[in-house]
């Protein structure tokens, strides 16, 4: 009986350690982000919304509200990545920067895929 109870503790004590996952680590990230992109090494101007969530996924909206974009996202430390393909062009970028959790801040540069340089900026905000 005592070896049962060792073993189902074991089997408890695994399940619950296998639970966490990178979401978790980076759970901080998830929610809604708003900014601004530009072109080059103009000063960003251009909305966008992010909607970060879990499992790698992301929503980009426009201004009026409108999806325009379906992606993912990974952050590892300071670093951020994300990439995503618009709904009507089909065309992909990529976003590289980096992320601080303290300000609720994304920033970085921007590419057509497979290039995250050759677009703009981009700072983005925690809402």
């Amino acid at each position: 009986m005592k070896l049962l109870n060792v073993i189902l503790f074991a089997a408890l004590l695994l399940g619950g350690l296998s639970s966490c996952s990178k979401d978790d680590d980076n759970a901080a990230i998830i929610g809604t982000w708003e900014g601004t992109w530009g072109f080059d090494f103009d000063e960003p101007t251009i909305y966008e919304k992010w909607e970060i969530k879990k499992g790698g996924k992301m929503t980009a909206y426009n201004s009026n509200g409108g999806k325009m974009a379906e992606g993912k996202w990974e952050v590892n430390g300071f670093n951020f990545k994300a990439e995503y393909t618009t709904e009507t062009s089909h065309n992909t970028y990529k976003f590289e920067g980096l992320y601080s959790d303290a300000a609720g801040e994304l920033t970085g540069n921007w590419g057509a895929a497979p290039s995250t340089t050759d677009g703009g900026t981009f700072i983005m905000h925690q809402q």
